[in-house]
């Protein structure tokens, strides 16, 4: 059986974020002190930029809650208990990373702020529809994240809260800022940018530990081997005994198990 310790992967990933924003911050100083780095050099690591390193890596962060996502959802499945909102979770953040990759949302930008006449903090017009698609999302989900055991359904709130921080509320800002000095980037602009993709990925990385936490103190089950017969990793489900139901019901014992 391969165990994988959520703390050993949260520090991993910790310190792959803390790199980048490092190397980020270096820059911003060097600017602010007057002296201009190779932009060559700076755009590989810029995290305002996309299609360089920090992309891949939120990429990354992103597959890597889809498969826990699915892993999750497959076992669950396997166990004859309710899985079809983990599997859409899983398929939801496998578009998050083909988002990331590609930039979809800043492709819609110009489109949506010149049919709105977006300005201000909707200049980036994209949060627009973005923000009403989480209010949809929080509906479908709400009544499935409450109804997790405590320590699991606050790991899932706190990550979406600071995710979200980032992802939509610097980002506002950030258009405004960068509307106000005519589409230039500024000191202040590039200072919020660090602040906007910290969030994000801190997020990201705490929805993972969650989801990990999950696996290790719930989902039991799950066995993750190597097969000799088969070159790649396969997951194998071990059907046991379904846990108490004091684990998913809090007080309410109407409430849906998750």
């Amino acid at each position: 059986m391969l165990k994988i310790p959520p703390q050993k992967v949260t520090f991993l990933l910790a310190m792959a974020a803390m790199g980048l924003l490092i190397v980020n911050c270096g820059f911003l100083l060097a600017r602010s002190l007057g002296y201009e780095p190779l932009w060559e050099a700076f755009s590989l690591f810029d995290l305002d930029q996309e299609k360089n390193v920090p992309t891949f890596f939120s990429t990354l962060l992103a597959v890597m809650a889809s498969m826990l996502l699915l892993v999750i959802s497959l076992s669950r499945k396997q166990m004859e208990r309710p899985w079809k909102l983990w599997a859409s979770l899983s398929v939801l953040f496998l578009l998050v990373a083909i988002d990331d990759f590609i930039g979809i949302h800043e492709q819609l930008s110009q489109p949506l702020r010149d049919l709105l006449d977006a300005k201000g903090l909707l200049y980036f017009a994209w949060v627009i529809p973005y923000a009403l698609f989480v209010m949809l999302l929080a509906g479908i989900y709400g009544r499935f994240v409450f109804d997790m055991p405590g320590n699991i359904r606050n790991g899932l709130l706190l990550s979406a809260t600071v995710f979200l921080a980032g992802a939509l509320g610097c980002e506002m800002v950030s258009g405004m800022l960068f509307e106000s000095s005519n589409e230039s980037r500024t000191l202040l602009y590039d200072a919020l940018s660090i602040v906007r993709e910290s969030l994000e990925m801190a997020g990201m990385i705490l929805f993972i530990h969650t989801l990990l936490r999950y696996i290790e103190d719930v989902q039991k089950n799950i066995l993750i081997q190597l097969g000799s017969y088969d070159p790649m990793a396969r997951i194998i489900y071990e059907a046991q005994k379904p846990l108490p139901h004091s684990l998913f019901r809090m007080d309410n014992s109407n409430r849906a198990e998750p």
